[in-house]
């Protein structure tokens, strides 16, 4: 599977979808390649990023690439739209209030958000806030879903410092349509696996999609 692939799975009927894409640092990596498609397409694109990931330079090259000499990919990146949290709270403010009324100002069917959970490993904000915040999330982006919009979660797998917090995935993997976990091979290439529901992020079989780093 390419980010063509997971964009055109975003737009097929029906048009909401909920997808967790997690692994290797790579999951930003092909999100960011899956954003560029839909961009490149006219679709709008909003980025929520909690994990401070987003490679505006790479974007861009990406855009240069596709546009080719005689095109603008500064068009194409104006149809970017990019918010950032550094706190679980910011975060769920993000997910809960303002992203909801950005999308559909914007008309933004497509979002990504990049280490949602990361914010929320932080021991300095007490894990039943935390549950709560994450729940409070949760039902945000399945409201999302059901209006149309296509979100695609991308993270890298962090142990948290303490096992209550280990659970958070589970939960928030639990919550989505479909799971995919980003694995790099010996030999360069990433495999790419869709994780049945409530599975931990290291364990279980899955189904294997071979493709070149990229897509």
């Amino acid at each position: 599977m390419n980010g063509t692939a997971l964009v055109d799975q975003f737009r097929a009927a029906p048009p909401g979808k909920l997808y967790c894409l997690h692994g290797g640092s790579g999951v930003f990596r092909l999100s960011l390649h899956a954003a560029g498609h839909a961009l490149l397409n006219g679709i709008p694109v909003t980025l929520v990023d909690g994990s401070n990931r987003f490679d505006l330079y790479g974007l861009a090259e990406f855009a240069r690439r596709a546009v080719g000499s005689g095109g603008s990919p500064e068009r194409v990146l104006r149809s970017m739209f990019i918010s950032r949290a550094f706190t679980c709270y910011q975060m769920e403010a993000v997910l809960t209030e303002r992203l909801p009324a950005f999308v559909h100002a914007k008309h933004s069917p497509v979002v990504l958000i990049f280490g949602l959970l990361d914010t929320f490993y932080d021991e300095q904000a007490p894990l039943f806030e935390v549950r709560n915040a994450l729940e409070r999330s949760i039902r945000a982006l399945h409201a999302l879903r059901d209006e149309g919009v296509a979100l695609l979660l991308a993270s890298t797998d962090i142990r948290p410092a303490t096992p209550a917090r280990a659970s958070l995935f589970p939960r928030l993997a639990q919550a989505m349509d479909r799971v995919y976990r980003l694995t790099e091979e010996a030999d360069g290439r990433w495999s790419l696996g869709i994780q049945p529901q409530g599975m931990t992020p290291a364990g279980g079989n899955r189904r294997q999609e071979r493709m070149h780093n990229g897509g």
